[in-house]
């Protein structure tokens, strides 16, 4: 029971310094350039991931790949339908979507992994994700780090 404590705590730690460290990090990784490959996450891969991901589609060069996915257990979930609604109001359209879960060959595949919070972060580093691909979205915005 004391190491499922401590591990807890460990964990929290780890993900707290993280978040400290995600708009500086985040905004140094993005500048480094030689980006190809974008993999966007969030836990259900249903909203935001998903949006995310046709929207950095839509704006970045053709020549650099986005994928998005996520970490639920259940894969190929369409968008709810008042999301499609709300993106197809800001020209992302969902309406073929469907979910994926994120594997260990999507994250050898990026060149960067997009994430939104620290939740993603912590299943990212169960993963064994290479922390010097994790960009975190809200860095590059004047509000929270992290989007939730």
């Amino acid at each position: 029971m004391i190491a499922r404590i401590y591990q807890a705590l460990r964990r929290r730690l780890r993900a707290k310094r993280a978040l400290a460290a995600a708009r500086e990090g985040s905004l140094a990784r993005v500048r480094k350039g030689g980006i190809k490959r974008v993999l966007v996450v969030c836990y259900g891969n249903i909203y935001r991931s998903p949006f995310a991901g046709v929207s950095l589609r839509q704006s970045l060069p053709a020549d650099i790949e986005v994928r998005s996915s996520g970490f639920h257990r259940v894969a190929g979930r369409s968008s709810p339908e008042r999301h499609v609604i709300m993106s197809r109001a800001r020209n992302i359209d969902l309406s073929s979507h469907r979910s994926s879960k994120v594997t260990a060959e999507d994250l050898q595949w990026a060149d960067i992994v997009v994430l939104m919070d620290r939740h993603n972060w912590g299943l990212l580093d169960d993963l064994g994700a290479d922390h010097s691909k994790l960009v975190w979205l809200g860095a590059f915005g004047p509000g929270d780090v992290e989007i939730v």
